[in-house]
């Protein structure tokens, strides 16, 4: 493992000299804060050191590993369909005499199947992606519809394998993919973000403020009215500090229009709020208090490891904001993806980023229909 040491006054000098000397694949270990130069110990200036690493064995192994990933996913994709296409039966030449006759058979097979679920009657190579939704939590509606098609299409194919099962599950997703929401407009400047507490509202507006700075070297500014939780805004000011970016405090609708004029010159502006319980509709209130009058879009925070049951409640009261898209944290902790599904379908809000980890500004992905496949197959 090769390490380096970078001294530096702020983060995003380092990274220019951290990918030129060790790459794309280094991580930094470790920031903390040094004193140097000045005269016999006086006179020191406050710099960031900065300690980088390159795994040089780690990175041939996985370009070793991704080459014969993308080799097993080629060759996958080229035999999964001429094996569905092997079982095809002869078409028949004859057209359909009306629509209504073919809705009603469909109507009929989809009333059939949901009959056979209630019985437990589906062939096994079935059962095992209804047993794959059902762990994954989605919602009985997704299930139903999907158990539907499949049922429908299995009808064509007698002799499919549980593969093909699955391969027509993810047929299905990607159909419904194309009908989520998506972003309507571009972000606002002012991008505030709400949730309850525990979600992880402040490390993720770091990340999103680290990418912001320095991948699409957006100039960012911070605001916080965080003051309920204990140490709050020293967290948040940690994260500015390294950042080398400007951050308000504000606790009044007057302290926020202040704050909004002096970092009028930012090009993004991150808004950081209390996590409470807002079960409570009171604290709605006072947080549509603060917020009035002001241009911005609201983001909403939700935690993968909490019940959907209490995702939904959540949303329900946070409505009255104007929630615009939702982020959704600690992906990493749950292996359970079917909420993601259920939220877009259920809300029609778009998802636009999932955190993976506690890592600034990383452990951060923007979601993409790809992503989103392959986010639904990897618990297969």
């Amino acid at each position: 493992m090769k390490i380096k040491r970078y001294v530096v006054t702020h983060l995003r000098e380092a990274m220019p000299l951290i990918r030129q000397e060790l790459g794309q694949d280094a991580v930094i270990l470790n920031t903390k804060k040094v004193k140097v130069g000045g005269i016999f110990g006086l006179f020191r200036k406050q710099r960031l050191e900065v300690l980088a690493a390159l795994d040089e064995e780690k990175v041939a192994k996985e370009e070793t590993e991704f080459a014969t990933l993308l080799q097993s996913e080629k060759k996958r994709r080229e035999e999964a369909p001429e094996r569905v296409e092997e079982q095809k039966p002869k078409v028949d030449k004859q057209p359909v005499e009306a629509d209504a006759q073919v809705l009603g058979e469909l109507k009929s097979m989809k009333e059939i199947m949901m009959q056979m679920m209630e019985n437990e009657r589906l062939p096994k190579q079935l059962k095992q992606v209804q047993a794959f939704l059902e762990t994954q939590e989605f919602s009985q509606a997704i299930r139903s519809s999907v158990m539907a098609e499949l049922l429908i299409k299995s009808k064509s194919y007698p002799s499919y394998t549980k593969e093909d099962a699955f391969t027509w599950m993810r047929q299905e997703f990607v159909k419904r993919i194309k009908n989520y929401p998506s972003i309507r407009s571009e972000p606002k400047k002012i991008r505030c973000f709400v949730g309850p507490t525990g979600v992880g509202k402040t490390t993720t507006i770091a990340k999103i403020a680290g990418n912001l700075l320095l991948k699409e070297r957006q100039s960012v500014g911070l605001i916080t009215s965080d003051t309920y939780r204990i140490a709050a805004v020293e967290q948040l000011r940690t994260y500015a500090d390294i950042l080398g970016i400007p951050m308000e405090v504000v606790q009044s609708p007057a302290d926020l229009g202040q704050s909004l004029e002096r970092l009028s010159s930012c090009d993004i502006i991150l808004m950081d709020t209390a996590g409470r319980n807002y079960q409570q509709y009171s604290y709605i209130t006072q947080l549509e208090t603060l917020l009035s009058g002001q241009e911005m879009s609201i983001t909403l925070m939700l935690s993968l490891t909490h019940r959907y049951s209490d995702m939904k409640l959540i949303a329900d009261n946070f409505h009255s904001l104007g929630v615009s898209e939702v982020i959704m944290t600690k992906m990493d902790e749950t292996t359970v993806r079917g909420p993601i599904f259920n939220f877009m379908e259920d809300y029609n809000l778009p998802i636009t980023i999932l955190t993976t980890g506690q890592n600034v500004p990383d452990d951060l992905v923007r979601t993409t229909p790809e992503f989103l496949l392959d986010l639904l197959m990897e618990g297969r």
